[in-house]
């Protein structure tokens, strides 16, 4: 996962932690926690954040699943 992305994504559309943590149904410092990497969003989470945080499926692969998914590389073929 990478957290400053997380974190840049969030705050480029003027959310606050408070409000993505309601939205995921989490408490605050639990969200906290999350977004900066000490402690993994289960895959749940990370679709609902991938919903709040209006990720393109390449983002989400990239910030939330390290580039691992399959859906990278079609998009890669989709493009090429």
């Amino acid at each position: 996962m990478k957290p400053l992305e997380i974190k840049g994504a969030r705050t480029r559309l003027g959310f606050t932690q408070q409000f993505v943590a309601d939205e995921l149904h989490l408490s605050l410092p639990s969200y906290r926690k999350k977004e900066s990497g000490k402690v993994k969003f289960t895959d749940e989470e990370k679709m609902r954040l991938s919903k709040v945080l209006e990720l393109s499926p390449s983002q989400t692969n990239d910030y939330l699943y390290d580039g691992i998914l399959p859906i990278g590389k079609l998009d890669e073929q989709a493009c090429g």
